[in-house]
């Protein structure tokens, strides 16, 4: 309702006046044609026709500025459209990272601090974190639920990594989706083609 209201606002706006004019000049008209006193009526017939040149003015200022708001709005930047459009079934959570190890592509890197523990067992990847990017420095197999900082390689994970346990990140490897293969035999195959310095 209220939206109604205000499209007719303009219409209410400048057509009420129009009327009072409308009325006002056809009162002097009459009075001029009829009355006995003429001058009233040139006088109504003077003042209604300013009234309806001010109301024609304020009508002229009211349509420019409402086609400049209009004309800025199609001026406008169009706002950024992402690379690819939004579902119409939801917004979806973005891709988890990953990174590469030879050919062999893992989750994260995470801090470890923040992924010291894993879901499930899994092979998992321990990197130092440089300037240029990560340098991976171990692999492992996580047990679930077992803290990964306890492993007995964590001291070389330091020493090779500035000492500095912030540095230190992991990733866990991806799977085929329908790989009948084993964690064990992933990480005989991956250890075997990469080169890391906490290897044994």
């Amino acid at each position: 309702m209220w939206g109604m209201i205000i499209t007719f606002l303009p219409f209410i706006f400048f057509g009420v006046p129009l009327l009072f004019i409308f009325g006002f000049f056809i009162s002097g008209a009459f009075n001029l044609m009829f009355s006995e006193d003429p001058e009233r009526g040139k006088d109504t017939i003077v003042k209604s026709l300013t009234y309806f040149m001010i109301l024609l003015a304020v009508f002229l200022v009211f349509i420019t500025v409402s086609y400049l708001v209009k004309a800025y709005h199609v001026f406008e930047p169009p706002p950024k459209v992402s690379e690819f459009p939004v579902s119409p079934m939801g917004v979806f959570p973005p891709n988890p990272p990953f990174i590469y190890v030879g050919d062999y592509s893992f989750s994260g890197p995470w801090p470890l601090a923040q992924k010291d523990t894993a879901d499930i067992t899994e092979v998992y990847a321990i990197f130092c974190k440089k300037e240029q990017g990560y340098d991976i420095i171990d692999l492992g197999i996580a047990s679930e639920r077992r803290r990964i900082s306890d492993s007995q390689a964590y001291q070389c994970w330091l020493e090779n990594c500035q000492k500095n346990a912030a540095n230190l990140y992991i990733g866990f490897y991806w799977a085929p989706a329908k790989s009948t293969y084993s964690y064990q035999h992933y990480f005989t195959e991956i250890k075997a083609k990469t080169d890391f310095i906490c290897k044994k």
